[in-house]
């Protein structure tokens, strides 16, 4: 039987001084090098990046956590998923992503809070989830390859570590999640 590691709980943030860097250095200066139409390309990219790498997984090496290091950007509680986990993780958090940017594009600041614990996966997932994940990649590249959304709002909504975002602040923070989890399951298939 697995044996699951004590970590922090779900929700608990970054270390303050990582979220500080995060937030007025590492997340503007990223943003600063992206476009609209780059975002939206890096973020299909990591998409399939992230298909080759469970494409040829059995269903054991799909559904087994394992314990990695802790990545930066990464909190506590995500380091012990298995792959299908980080897919429904992904699929959660990039609908949310969507919702807020085609609001904000609407010029409707969206009436939630969020909150980072409620973005994490079950531990009941399943291999059927790579099904959903690959139908959201290609519904959120054809929603935010729309001629519609391809500005930045004045409209902000508030990222719990970011602070305030415009649309084309979160479709970079996409794409940035892409890569960040991406680089999550290529460290759970080298253990």
């Amino acid at each position: 039987m697995l044996v699951s590691p004590t970590l922090d709980k779900p929700g608990a943030g970054l270390p303050w001084y990582e979220t500080l860097y995060l937030r007025y250095v590492t997340f503007p200066n990223y943003v600063r090098t992206m476009t609209w139409h780059s975002g939206v390309e890096l973020f299909h990219e990591e998409g399939q990046n992230i298909k080759a790498l469970i494409e040829l997984l059995n269903n054991d090496q799909l559904l087994t956590p394992v314990l990695i290091d802790r990545l930066r950007g990464l909190e506590d509680s995500s380091r012990f998923w298995s792959p299908v986990m980080v897919l429904e993780h992904l699929v959660i958090v990039g609908r949310e992503l969507k919702d807020i940017i085609i609001s904000l594009n609407e010029e409707k600041v969206p009436n939630k809070d969020l909150d980072i614990a409620d973005v994490k996966p079950s531990d009941k997932t399943g291999a059927e989830i790579i099904g959903r994940f690959n139908g959201f990649q290609d519904e959120f590249i054809t929603v935010m390859s729309d001629e519609r959304y391809h500005r930045s709002s004045a409209m902000k909504f508030d990222h719990p570590w970011l602070g305030p975002l415009n649309s084309f602040q979160w479709l970079c923070l996409a794409a940035g999640h892409q890569y960040l989890h991406r680089t999550q399951i290529r460290k759970i298939l080298k253990k």
